[in-house]
């Protein structure tokens, strides 16, 4: 098993424990997500299948930058009750991922949507221009098990994840924010900065993999919020004491 963190760097009290998220996590996160994620504007919409959980999980494992935290107290796979997924990108990662997109299209609309957010964000970001060497870390997915929420779970994996990245010397963290509350908390509370957004209800895909070549309206009633929104946060010099330990 991985070595913990220290659960006093993290403000979590007994019996939780935050530490490295590893490839024997990726059952349990695959599940937790998908409970969790049923509470997003796009899961509530779509629904969510275990398949969405397990290439959340596996997507998570390719750079050792997520983070669990277990209920010492519980036994088995419940023990593991809150995640924050990460991985790291580069100009040649993302690249790839949109030849493969370009050739094949997207899995689903979700997917879809995702992808176009990081067009939107790589038509605006400056990072691999000013650095082609940049590193990035992109926030996939935080999850909470409901009976922890109000514990202070999510600041702490928040905050081991953003260590992380200064630690691994990222030069920007990326995440789409797709609820009320995560766009409010980059956007206001740790000065993320606006990349790109999209009405849920305007965006259109056309699905190659079922041979369509109709453009469809895959959300055309999700408004609650409006918009889909891709953030950006430099880690430089200057901003260290603005991206160090969160207070939500």
């Amino acid at each position: 098993m991985a070595s913990s963190l220290s659960s006093a760097s993290y403000a979590l009290p007994d019996p939780l424990v935050l530490r490295p998220m590893t490839v024997d996590d990726q059952d349990a996160v695959a599940v937790l997500f998908c409970e969790t994620f049923k509470r997003e504007p796009l899961g509530a919409y779509c629904g969510v299948a275990l398949s969405e959980g397990q290439s959340v999980a596996s997507a998570a494992i390719q750079d050792p930058v997520s983070f669990v935290v277990e209920d010492t107290s519980l036994e088995g796979p419940q023990r593991l009750i809150a995640f924050r997924t990460s991985c790291i990108l580069t100009a040649q990662s993302i690249a790839k991922k949109q030849r493969e997109v370009q050739e094949e299209g997207s899995l689903d609309a979700i997917q879809a949507i995702l992808n176009h957010m990081s067009d939107l964000w790589m038509a605006k970001t400056t990072i691999f221009k000013t650095n082609p060497e940049a590193k990035v870390m992109k926030f996939i997915a935080l999850g909470v098990d409901s009976r922890y929420e109000g514990r202070g779970v999510a600041k702490a994996l928040l905050n081991a994840s953003m260590d992380k990245a200064k630690e691994l010397g990222c030069d920007a963290v990326m995440v789409v924010a797709s609820a009320f509350a995560t766009q409010h908390l980059f956007q206001n509370r740790l000065g993320f900065d606006e990349m790109g957004k999209i009405p849920y209800a305007e965006f259109t895909w056309i699905d190659k993999r079922r041979g369509s070549s109709v453009e469809e309206k895959p959300f055309p009633n999700l408004r609650q919020p409006e918009f889909l929104i891709i953030l950006e946060k430099r880690l430089t010099a200057a901003a260290d004491d603005q991206v160090g330990a969160v207070t939500l």
